[in-house]
Order: structure tokens, then C-alpha cells, then sequence
């Protein structure tokens, strides 16, 4: 596989230095061409050439993702090697990015990375791809297919440690609701279940279900509807989001606080349960550091040079409880400050990310 990606570049070199053109990152829209996200050049000085295609544009987890690999790029130790073209699609929308994709080869990128909007919606991307010898590495979450590399957070594991520290944590009533997060995307719909047959399987029983479509708001309002019906739940399960609106709505209701497990890795979350524990709430953030971009680009520039690295590769999720909220919450940040912008054995410092930042 590394000799065909080196001889692959070989052949596409001229092809790559006559596609070069200055880059410039500017908001991403449906129909845009790829932004720019690495470097001022454009990889006609013999850089790699990156292409990044991320389907939900504007949403708070994957813009930090996106700013944590351009400050991974922009590094000393990768600007003079790498380009990175970025593509932000909307809704994640598989068709969106499938085509996106094909936008990124026919740009002549030297490899693509995605976070998967669905599990098989980039089949024509990756076929294409791979006929002409680009690698692809879906970054962020799972993707089914033998010819795509995976870098991304454990989410299966993720999602039963939370529903195993909740098992631990009901008292005496077992009755819980639970908020999946948005549906048909890979990584929700491959947790889920598991989480499901671990809850019920450990005695709780779920009473009430919605969806907390990872929006912190969302998540309070579809809790709040549940408490009307449901007020004596014993605990609730909410799927990489509502560590914030969850305690939220239990507080408008006038009810007291029961176990909670979330993981929006929101600056709220880490706040709320700092603010909320000397009242009674214990909870337990499991998310994803965005981050993985970053160690996505790490991986794929190794493979371009020739390294072996990993087929899959899945990264253990991060835990915020009642003991370290404290830690991660930031006075100055707003509620939706997306936390997790570094990651293990990279040197990255929150003001480089923030360079890259264009959330809120």
C-alpha cells in the first residue's frame, strides 16, 4: 500500500503542481470548492495536499475539530509539508459529501480525509478514490468499508462507559429516560443498541425515550416534555449531549436532580455540574475531543510518507464528573465552547486553536 501511494504521487505530480492555487479559509457553504485550511501555499512546493470534506458546517464539535487540525498544520513541525483543503457541506447530507468527495479527487488531492455522514454514503467517492490510488480515512467516526482507514473516538465504548457509571449510580429507582442523539448518523446509530442492551441488562428500564438531536437546547426542551409525564425518573441517559439542559430542565421543574450522563463536551456541560454538585447533581460528561481531527492529519501524513500506520485506530472518550468540572469549566468561554481542542502526543495550545476558530 505505501508504494502504491508514493508512486501514485509520482504520476499525479504534475497534475498536482498545475492544480495549485493559493487558499484562503472562508465560511463553507454547500456548493463551495474546497477552502483552505493549512497553508498559504498550495502544494506546488512538493507538500502533501489534504483534503478535509466535514458534513455538518458551522456545528460547534467539528468547527474546533477543523481548528485543531489547521493549528496541527500550521505547526513548525507540518507547514512546510502539508496543504490542507477543507469542504464544509450542510445537514449532514450524504450525497452532499459524496459529491464533495469527488470535488477533493478531481482537485487532485493526495488523500482524503471525512467524518462520516452515513456508513456507506461515500461508496462512489471511496470507489473512485481508491482506483486512483488516494487513500481515505474517515476521521471522526466509523465508516463501513475494507478500503477506508479509521481514526476516531471509541464511540461504542463511549457510550457504554456512560451507561455503565449510570447503572452504578441509580438509587433505589430504576426507572430512566434516555435521549439518543441524531439519527442515521453512523456513530449514534452503532452506539445505541449497546447502550440500550447494557442499561436494560444491568436492571434499569426505560420509561421514556426522544432524541436530544446534539443541541444542549433541544436536549432541555425534549427533557422537560418527558418530566410531564414522567417526574420521578431515577436517572437519565443522553447520548453525547444534555449535561447542560438536562440538569436545566430538572431545575425548571422544580424537581430534585437525579444521575446524568452527557457529553456535548460543551463548556456548559463542565459548568453546569460544577455549579449544580454542591446541590446534589453527579453526572458524567463522556465525549469525543475534537481533537481527532488533528490525529487524523497526524496519521495521514505518516501514511503519505510512507509509515504504516493503523487500519483502525479508535481513542478512548474523555470523562467530566462532579470531581473535575471544575477543572475543564471555562469562566470566560460561553456555554457552547466547545472543550477537547487538544489531544495526547500532539503539541497543541488553546490560543494556536483558537487562531482557527470560527465558532462562538
Amino acid at each position: 500500500m505505501q508504494r502504491s501511494i508514493h508512486a501514485h504521487r509520482l504520476a499525479r505530480g504534475a497534475a498536482v503542481l498545475a492544480a495549485a492555487s493559493s487558499l484562503a479559509l472562508v465560511a463553507g457553504c454547500t456548493s463551495a470548492p474546497a477552502e483552505g485550511g493549512g497553508t498559504d501555499s498550495a502544494g506546488g512546493d512538493g507538500k502533501f495536499v489534504i483534503g478535509f470534506e466535514q458534513p455538518l458546517g458551522g456545528q460547534a464539535w467539528r468547527e474546533m475539530g477543523l481548528a485543531s487540525l489547521q493549528a496541527l498544520a500550521n505547526s513548525p513541525e507540518y507547514k512546510d509539508k502539508v496543504e490542507v483543503k477543507i469542504v464544509r457541506t450542510n445537514d449532514n447530507d450524504a450525497a452532499q459529501q459524496n459529491a464533495a468527495m469527488q470535488n477533493l479527487i478531481a482537485d487532485g488531492v493526495d488523500l482524503i480525509l471525512f467524518d462520516p455522514a452515513s456508513s456507506s454514503g461515500a461508496d462512489a467517492a471511496i470507489t473512485q478514490a481508491t482506483a486512483q490510488g488516494i487513500p481515505v480515512i474517515a476521521n471522526g467516526g466509523p465508516y463501513d468499508s475494507d478500503d477506508v482507514y479509521v481514526v476516531s473516538t471509541d464511540w461504542a465504548n463511549a457510550g457504554t462507559i456512560g451507561a455503565d457509571w449510570l447503572l452504578k449510580n441509580l438509587g433505589t429507582d430504576k426507572n430512566i429516560a434516555v435521549l439518543e442523539g441524531l439519527a442515521g448518523v453512523p456513530l449514534n446509530e452503532g452506539t445505541m443498541p449497546g447502550v440500550l442492551e447494557t442499561l436494560e441488562g444491568g436492571g434499569a428500564t426505560v420509561v421514556a425515550q426522544d432524541t436530544n438531536g446534539w443541541n444542549e437546547a433541544t436536549a432541555q426542551e425534549a427533557m422537560s416534555n418527558i418530566l410531564r409525564s414522567n417526574p420521578d425518573v431515577g436517572g437519565v441517559y443522553s447520548f453525547l449531549t444534555g449535561g447542560q439542559g438536562v440538569p436545566e430542565a430538572f431545575k425548571a421543574a422544580g424537581l430534585p436532580f437525579v444521575p446524568v450522563v452527557g457529553g456535548s463536551g460543551y463548556n456548559g456541560e463542565a459548568c453546569t455540574l460544577a455549579e449544580y454538585a454542591p446541590e446534589g447533581l453527579k453526572g458524567n460528561m463522556v465525549f469525543g475531543q475534537p481533537a481527532i481531527y488533528a490525529k487524523g492529519l497526524e496519521q495521514a501524513v505518516a501514511l503519505l510518507e510512507g509509515q504504516e500506520i493503523e487500519k483502525e485506530q479508535y481513542f478512548p472518550p474523555l470523562e467530566i464528573t462532579e470531581d473535575n468540572a471544575a477543572d475543564y469549566c471555562l469562566a470566560d468561554k460561553p456555554n457552547n465552547f466547545q472543550l477537547g481542542y487538544d489531544f495526547p502526543g500532539l503539541d497543541l495550545t488553546l490560543d494556536d486553536v483558537m487562531t482557527y476558530y470560527s465558532g462562538s
